[in-house]
């Protein structure tokens, strides 16, 4: 593998994945829509859309990449 084809995976990895995003979007909709109306004349109206928001947010949540916090930098001291 050569330094440019290194370089080129690498600007790619951080690079956002609109593809993904899109098709989750597509089948956590096509997902509610299923659940919401099957379970419509079962469960209040408010209780459905407060379930299909934190489950849309926690599998949102879940392709969200883990970032190291900020290390402070390190100083050298010089003694007397």
């Amino acid at each position: 593998m050569s330094h440019t084809d290194r370089t080129a995976q690498h600007a790619s990895d951080d690079s956002f994945d609109w593809a993904g995003q899109i098709k989750l979007a597509i089948v956590l909709s096509f997902a509610a829509g299923m659940v919401a109306s099957t379970l419509a004349s079962r469960v209040a109206e408010p209780v459905l859309i407060l379930a299909i928001i934190v489950v849309a947010s926690i599998a949102g949540w879940q392709r969200v990449a883990e970032v190291d916090p900020p290390r402070p930098d390190l100083v050298r001291v010089r003694r007397r």
